[in-house]
Formats: structure tokens, sequence, C-alpha cells
């Protein structure tokens, strides 16, 4: 085997096992917090979480700007230079604690901005937090370079279920909208603290200019990118509130944080590779596109069912779970589930063209969508919340030709390609999500209890999607079956005497 394909199987392998950690981490903390925000939303209201929304979206903003891309900069190095490590550590500390302050001052503007002065306060103490996690970002990108998801998963672990308990508990004492605040600032600590345990790199004290102007360009436009994409998903919180208060948004904001949840159980760990895994290939063009769309073909796999499925019951599920406060949720949540596919793109398409060095393509495709964004937002907010995400999920879709041009063009990603890693799990899908809407009525005739209702419509939905594989996905399904098997074949080697 010549040292390219060894190299390159061997990325296949660290790639595959650190996809196998992020599920267990995942897993662990999309269960550990959707049982945190069930519990939160049966004790807080819509006006709570509205609330807070409209806080950290002002937050995040200056996080993305503040953090500038570095981590992502140190993440693709190919050979990490520690004087480079250095400077963006210190680089992003100065950064965040400039952004920490002018969050602070600018809280009762933005508070007025949106109409809510419930806002400011909320506002000044998340403030605090930009600096405080701005001290582990270069210690988990360089654990994310060295493939150790191990650690990360502990850490993740550990943040969601000490910030989530902080929460319930600050919540059921009657803090609250101010238990999201607890929860954010618990999460916050423990990240930093295990970021620093698990990579114990104590930064130097110094700075090079040369180094900082050499990944400025990249983390400059990634940046821009990551605010774009942000703000791309948060922008109609604004428009929301200021039409119909914060109640609405965060009754808009909770039906996107469950299909955020539902697609973070698969695009979360194998996005967290992604970039790693292309940038390795970025030498070796024709294994980065072949690398591309069996990472978009996996995710589809997993995503186009949970979305679907749960459109097709989001109705009887939000009401279920949350109780009746969130009875309107339902509507917009079937309505958002429809963006499946560009939704899937999106998470992919970015590392993609960041691994060949093509990050200021990716603010194209930002700025078009977010200016599509505003503009189909602003036409239909006067009809109603569930045409905000009506304008939202057709906007996803008319803008992903473009998105699949610029793959075409500079990293040779031809889009039938693409389309026909994800056709099968859509087709499939689809099926699946029909069945469930056109059965529920009659499931739900037969059974008096809602909750078994529910049960049963889940797993008509599992049998007729498995189905649906069984019989038209084995050839498609190969590639991921025969890259499980060398993986189990690998790891029995050395407990057989092979070299």
């Amino acid at each position: 085997m010549s040292d390219t394909a060894a190299a390159t199987t061997d990325l296949k392998h660290k790639t595959v096992f650190s996809v196998l950690w992020s599920v267990l981490r995942v897993a662990f903390s999309t269960v550990a917090t959707f049982v945190i925000f069930l519990v939160l939303a049966r004790v807080l209201g819509p006006a709570e979480f509205g609330t807070f929304a409209l806080a950290s979206l002002f937050t995040e903003v200056g996080r993305i700007i503040a953090f500038g891309g570095f981590g992502d900069a140190v993440t693709r190095q190919y050979a990490l230079d520690e004087e480079l490590a250095d400077t963006a550590f210190w680089a992003l500390v100065v950064f965040s604690i400039a952004m920490g302050i002018g969050i602070y001052a600018a809280a009762p503007f933005y508070a007025g901005a949106v109409r809510d002065p419930a806002v400011e306060p909320i506002l000044k103490w998340l403030a605090f937090l930009i600096p405080l996690g701005s001290l582990a970002v270069i210690h988990n990108a360089r654990l994310a370079r060295d493939f150790r998801h191990r650690n990360l998963a502990a850490q993740s672990m550990a943040a969601s279920l000490l910030s989530g308990g902080a929460a319930i508990a600050a919540a059921l004492s009657g803090f609250g909208v101010y238990a999201l605040v607890v929860q954010a600032g618990v999460q916050a600590v423990v990240t930093v603290a295990l970021g620093w345990i698990f990579f114990p790199w104590m930064p130097r004290l110094r700075f090079d200019m040369a180094r900082f102007r050499g990944v400025l360009g990249f983390s400059l436009s990634l940046m821009v990118s990551q605010l774009l994409w942000m703000l791309l998903t948060r922008v109609q919180d604004i428009f929301i509130s200021r039409w119909y208060g914060a109640a609405e948004v965060g009754r808009y904001r909770v039906a996107w944080r469950l299909i955020e949840l539902i697609g973070q159980a698969v695009l979360a760990p194998i996005g967290s590779v992604s970039l790693v895994t292309l940038s390795r290939l970025q030498n070796d063009p024709q294994a980065l596109r072949n690398a591309y769309n069996r990472i978009v073909g996996a995710a589809a796999l997993g995503t186009f069912p949970l979305l679907l499925g749960f459109g097709a019951l989001s109705e009887e599920t939000i009401h279920l779970l949350f109780g009746s406060q969130w009875q309107d949720t339902g509507p917009i949540a079937s309505v958002l589930v429809l963006m499946a596919v560009p939704f899937v793109m999106n998470v992919f398409a970015a590392p993609a063209l960041a691994a060949v060095d093509k990050a200021h393509t990716i603010m194209s495709v930002a700025a078009l969508q977010l200016a599509a964004t505003l503009l189909l937002t602003w036409l239909l907010v006067p009809y109603g919340v569930v045409w905000v995400a009506a304008g939202y999920t057709l906007r996803a879709w008319l803008t992903m030709p473009y998105q699949q041009y610029l793959l075409s063009r500079h990293v040779g990603i031809a889009p039938m390609g693409t389309i026909r890693a994800v056709a099968l799990p859509l087709a499939g899908s689809v099926l699946m999500a029909a069945t469930v809407w056109l059965s529920k009525a009659e499931i739900a005739s037969l059974v008096t209890s809602p909750f078994v209702a529910l049960a049963l419509n889940v797993a008509l939905g599992g049998v007729v999607y498995a189905a649906f594989l069984a019989v038209f996905g084995r050839r498609t399904l190969k590639p991921y079956t025969d890259m499980a098997a060398a993986m189990l074949a690998r790891r029995r080697r050395p407990a057989t005497g092979d070299a």
C-alpha cells in the first residue's frame, strides 16, 4: 500500500472513530438537553423564552465577532505552529474583553429596539460570558484537530448535566427567565475548566503580527460567514418581537430549537469532524469529492426521517410534552421541517469550501440567504408567525442552487453526485411522513391514550422507513456497511498478531 493510500485509510479510521465519539457526545447531550428543555418549558412560559432569545441573539453576534473564526483557523492548520496558537489565543482574549464591554454598554439601546425592557439586565449578565468563553476556544480547537473527540464528548456531557441541573433548580426556585442565564453561565464555566484540563496547554505571553496576519484573512472570512449564518436563523426574532411581542418569539424559537435538537442528533457528530477530514484531503480532489458525498449521504439517512417524521406529528408531540401554553408552536414546526434538504446542505457546504481555502465564497452564500430572509420576513410578518416560518423555508430552497454552484466551481463537487447521495433517504422519508400523516387520525381513534397513539405513530414511521431502505437502499448503504466492516477488521488485527 502506498504512503498516500495508507494516510487516506488512516484518516478514514480516525474520522469514523471521531464520529462515533461525537455520536455518543451528541446523543447524550441531545437527550439531556431535551429533558432539561422539557422541564424548563413547563415551568417557564413563552414570554420568558422569548426575552432570553432576544438577549442571547445580541450576545451571539458579539461572541462570533469576538472569536473571529480563530478556533477554526487553528483546527485546519496542516502543521500547527505553537507561536500561531499563542497568537490566536491572545487575540481572542483581547477581542472578547472589548466585545463584552461593548455589549454591556449597548444593552439599553438594544432593549429599546426590540421593545422589551426585560432584555437589558439579562444582556448585561450575558456580556460577561464572552470573555470567559474565549479562554477555551483554542484548547477545544486543538482537541478537535488531534481527533480527541472522546475528551470533547466528556466536556459536553458534563456541561450539559451541570448547567441543566442548575437551570432547573433556579427555575423551580422562582428565578424566572434568570434560570436560563444561570444555565448559560454554568455551561461556560464547565466548558472552560474542562477544556484546560483535557488539553493542559499554557499559552506563552507572545504575539506574532506576521502569523496573526497570516490567518486573519481566513478568520475574518469565516467570522463574517458565521455571523451571517447566525443572523440568518435569528433575525426573524426581531421582526416577530416588534410585531407580536416576546411570547411569540418564544414560540417561534422553541419550534426552531426542537428542529435544531433533532438535526443535532445526526448532523453535529458528523459535522464536528467534517472540516478536519476534508481539510486533510484538500490535495486530493477526487478523494475530497467522494468524502463529501459520503458525509452528506450519511447525514441525510438519519436527518431526513427525523425531521419529516417530527413535522408529521409536531402538533401532537408539542402539546403532549410541553403543555397547552405551547399549542400554537406545532404549525410553525410543521412548516420549518419542509426545508430538510437545504438544512443538511448548509451544514456541510461551508466546511467543504473552507477545506480548499475558499472560505470567502461562503460569505456570498450567507449574504444572499440573509438578504432573502430579510425581504421575505419583512413581506410576510404582517400575516402571522407561521407565514414567517414559510418565508424562511422558501428562502432555503430558492438559494440552495447558488450554494451548489459554488461547490461545483471551487471544489469540483457536481450537484448530481450530491443529489444521488440524498435522493434515497429523501424518498423514504417523504413516504414515511406521508404514511404517518394519513394514518394518525385513524390511530388516535383506536386508542384512548394520546401517548400510546404518538408511540404507535412513531413505530409505524420507523417500520415504513426501515422497510423502504431494506427494499431499495442496499446499494446506497453498501459503502457505509463496508466501512464499518473494515473498521471492525482493523480493530481485530492487533489481537491476532498482524503487523
